[in-house]
């Protein structure tokens, strides 16, 4: 009887010990073979609002003349660059051309009838008030405007990342300070900890059609959003 009475104590303390992960450390689980482990995680989040505006703006001809066509593209991206200098915060680049032969259906045949010759101009800026005034200035040049993005640009996210991790550090070593302590253990010590960070970016859709971007002004398609960034501190805290 006594035995049994042992048995029935020895599987509640089990069970009260299973929520919070805390295991017996040995040799085989490569810890203190002294004391014990807890494993357990913490998390610092922040939602953020978006300070780089990425927008795409293209270039296209279309007729039976390719020379021309090519001819007409270039210098219209040539003006569009000159532009672009007077706008020195403002990072651009193309980032596309194609050339594709346009078909008309004849007597049963398809026949080439001309080209369509198409190239895109993107801009990057955290400046968003010069930025939209650019876009205005190379729609006039009659480059549309095809599509918009706002996100949080690398800097602004690196220093969010040290603040959080910061704080998610000091989150965890508060829960494993505390499961130790509850757990009766005196001392404890970090004996493996990882460190994870996920971004994530507006769900809103931003890209817009050609006609839509086309139909109102710049300044109402503007729509800065915010996305959230989290760290989280997940490992063992080793005590006895």
């Amino acid at each position: 009887m006594k035995n049994l009475q042992r048995l029935a104590v020895a599987v509640v303390c089990l069970l009260i010990l299973l929520p919070v992960t805390a295991v017996k450390a040995g040799p085989a689980l490569g810890g203190p073979e002294d004391g014990f482990t807890v494993q357990l995680s913490a998390w610092a989040e922040e939602e953020t609002v978006n300070d780089l505006l990425t927008a795409v703006l293209v270039v296209e001809r279309s007729g039976p003349d390719h020379a021309r066509l090519a001819l007409a593209v270039a210098n219209l991206m040539r003006r569009a660059l000159g532009e672009v200098e007077r706008y020195p915060e403002i990072k651009a680049h193309t980032v596309a051309y194609a050339t594709q032969p346009v078909y008309q259906r004849r007597d049963g045949k398809n026949e080439r009838v001309g080209w369509r010759i198409r190239q895109s101009l993107q801009l990057e800026s955290t400046e968003v008030e010069k930025t939209v005034e650019l876009i205005g200035r190379l729609q006039a040049l009659e480059l549309q405007l095809v599509a918009m993005n706002f996100t949080v640009s690398e800097q602004k996210k690196e220093r969010l990342r040290a603040t959080l991790t910061a704080a998610a550090i000091d989150a965890w070593r508060g829960k494993a300070e505390a499961a130790v302590r509850r757990l009766g253990g005196r001392v404890w010590r970090p004996y493996e900890v990882r460190i994870d960070d996920e971004y994530r970016p507006p769900v809103q859709p931003l890209l817009r059609t050609e006609a839509a971007m086309l139909s109102q002004p710049v300044e109402s398609a503007v729509e800065a959003g915010t996305s959230r960034l989290r760290v989280t501190v997940s490992g063992t805290a080793w005590g006895r």
